[in-house]
């Protein structure tokens, strides 16, 4: 509980008037008309208006010193987070060379309003590899590989699987090389054959070999209805390397026969494919909210110590601790290190800090000594040095937070590349601190000392690391058998409702970060374990009654929606800031949400059906879920039945 914090003068403009107005009858006795109308009176109002915007002014002393003290102690506002999402590229044709679409790329939402356009950089270089089939390969569950051929229309007709398919039997596409994050199209010829499937469920799964194990691929389109028809198939391939199979050296692609799960129907033959041939026709890659600049001149220095310089592209997003400042000298530019404080450094180390928020680049001081003498905290550059930061980003904030599909206008000209396109929401951006929330932080920061020894330390370093880790739980790893492990869950920044699994999963980069931040902090001997926690995604069967004069479609929405809100990592739970680590869920918490939507008159049944959130399995319907410690729901659609009354 905070301490009060009283007005160094309490007095308001009313009191101002009243107590002008009672020495007037003191001092001026005659004056004897004190109505509104007279214009003396409004003379003492006037007068009263002004005090009280000094009293006001004088009431905020307390709240600079407090300001200025919070800076005494190397307090600074948090720089905002850049939101990031997947852009997806698509060429105009599938094309014989290789298609490079550099880091960097620059694509754009419309311009909204009088505001201007939210712009994604890519992180990383994608290459739209020219693929082909090279080679095909058939495997029974659990038998030896039988090289085929699926590139030539003129040879007989290929047996994916067993005569009669079974779990496991594989069949094995080799492309000529690995298309790492490249969507690629298969265009196959095959005959009816696959008897017994569901066209738009086939009991069947697609991998990649990335050079560790088989990953699972995902399938974007399939108009073969299983390969039981002329049609074509689109796959997302992740990473992928090059293995040999059968002593057959390729990019495979593995198409593998899965258990059947309810009433899916399972394969009675094995589809034959008459023909198949592969080309690339896409790619994805990460993209941040931000803009990059590069090698920005910040002038000439004076040579003397504790000298700023202020970048021009403000504020800078989090996630830069390696940004690099380059000082000239006579044998070219030197690169000097970024720090986070010049407490305990020495007088040549080439070291700079550097302000987030305001983008105040600033060199080390030098401080008197109690005996006379002078200690520098880090070197000081020549004068006449050159400055320039070879590449910083800037930007970030809520406004990046923007839908799946918004980004559309490809501003960096690549040819061959026909469309761009976000294909998930972008998720992750936060505005820079606040003053307000600054006060409420320090406190928690002067107890924690920026070290990680508490279960409440843990939590708090690691969001201040990166803002847009907006949830934390920190675990004894005793608890899970790793004595001497501390566990810290994370739950990325996301949009209320039903969002994609991999949304839920923070970036590979923004884990290291953070690690590496608290791997300083740390307890010698103390393991650190930097991950989210283990999704149980959950979906509901119910079978519902809905009043006749209401939308039927609109409630079964508005039912689909509640749930996904109720049991949403970050805005779920009963009170609203998400569902609770760990927390059981049984049907009663579900007839408690439905009960409140409107036009739905009683739920006569409801299941709760727990489903593997990485491999899609389906558990048996059950009245409850229990998680562990480091369990978190994620809620899948439901399946509604409306009763007929």
């Amino acid at each position: 509980m905070s301490l009060p914090s009283p007005n160094l003068d309490d007095r308001a403009f009313q009191d101002f008037v009243d107590e002008a107005k009672r020495l007037l009858q003191q001092r001026a006795p005659e004056w004897t008309d004190n109505n509104v109308a007279d214009p003396g009176v409004t003379l003492i109002e006037t007068f009263a208006y002004m005090v009280d915007q000094l009293v006001f002014r004088l009431n905020k002393v307390p709240e600079l010193h407090w300001i200025k003290f919070l800076e005494f102690l190397g307090e600074t506002l948090r720089p905002p987070a850049a939101a990031y999402t997947t852009m997806q590229f698509s060429l105009a044709v599938p094309q014989d060379t290789d298609i490079l679409v550099p880091a960097n790329t620059v694509i754009s939402t419309a311009r909204r309003g009088e505001g201007p356009p939210v712009s994604f950089t890519t992180d990383k270089d994608l290459t739209l590899v020219s693929t082909s089939i090279t080679a095909g390969l058939t495997q029974p569950a659990g038998g030896a590989f039988t090289l085929v051929d699926v590139t030539d229309q003129t040879s007989e007709d290929v047996e994916c699987f067993s005569e009669t398919p079974a779990v496991d039997d594989a069949f094995f596409i080799g492309l000529n090389k690995p298309a790492s994050h490249c969507i690629v199209r298969l265009t196959v010829d095959s005959r009816i054959e696959g008897i017994g499937v569901d066209p738009k469920r086939p009991p069947r799964a697609f991998d990649a070999w990335n050079g560790r194990s088989w990953e699972p691929v995902d399938c974007l389109m399939d108009t073969t209805g299983g390969f039981n028809r002329k049609g074509t198939i689109e796959l997302s391939i992740g990473e992928q390397r090059e293995n040999s199979l059968n002593g057959v050296t390729a990019a495979w692609i593995r198409v593998r026969v899965t258990a059947a799960e309810g009433d899916q129907p399972e394969y009675k033959e094995s589809p034959k494919i008459r023909s198949m041939s592969a080309a690339t026709i896409g790619g994805f890659a990460p993209a941040t909210h931000c803009q990059i600049v590069k090698n920005e001149m910040l002038g000439r220095t004076a040579g003397t110590p504790g000298e700023a310089f202020t970048l021009n592209r403000t504020p800078l997003i989090a996630g830069q601790d390696d940004l690099i400042l380059e000082v000239s000298s006579p044998d070219g530019w030197e690169q000097w290190t970024r720090v986070e404080t010049f407490a305990n450094r020495g007088p040549q180390e080439k070291i700079f800090c550097l302000d987030n928020v305001t983008g105040e680049l600033r060199f080390g001081p030098i401080v008197r000594q109690p005996d006379g003498s002078t200690r520098s905290y880090g070197a000081t550059p020549p004068s006449g040095s050159n400055l320039r930061v070879p590449e910083y980003r800037a930007g970030g904030g809520v406004a990046g937070n923007v839908d799946a599909g918004a980004l559309r206008l490809l501003r960096t000209s690549i040819p061959f590349i026909s469309k761009a396109e976000n294909i998930h929401p972008a998720v992750g951006g936060v505005d820079p601190e606040t003053i307000a929330d600054l006060k409420a932080r320090a406190a928690i920061d002067l107890r924690a000392r920026n070290r990680a020894v508490s279960t409440a330390d843990f939590e708090l370093l690691t969001q201040q690391a990166s803002p847009s880790l907006v949830r934390t739980k920190c675990l004894n790893g005793a608890d899970f058998g790793s004595p001497g492990t501390v566990l810290v869950l994370v739950v990325p920044d996301i949009q209320p409702g039903r969002v994609p699994f991999e949304l839920l999963r923070p970036r590979e980069e923004t884990l290291a970060s953070v690690k590496k931040f608290i791997d300083e902090r740390r307890l010698v001997g103390t393991t650190i374990r930097i991950e989210p926690p283990r999704y149980m995604g959950v979906s509901v069967a119910a079978r519902l009654a809905v009043h006749s004069h209401a939308d039927q479609e609109q409630v079964l929405t508005a039912a689909d929606d509640a749930i996904a809100n109720f049991l949403h990592p970050l805005h779920g739970g009963y009170d609203g800031t998400g569902w609770p680590f760990g927390r059981d869920v049984s049907v009663g918490d579900i007839y408690s949400v439905l009960q409140q939507v409107p036009g739905l008159m009683y739920v006569d049944v409801a299941r709760l059906i727990p489903i593997d959130a990485v491999s899609g399995t389906r558990a048996e319907p059950t009245d409850k879920i229990s998680l562990k410690p480091h369990d978190l729901l994620y809620s899948l659609p439901s399946d509604f039945e409306v009763v007929q009354r």
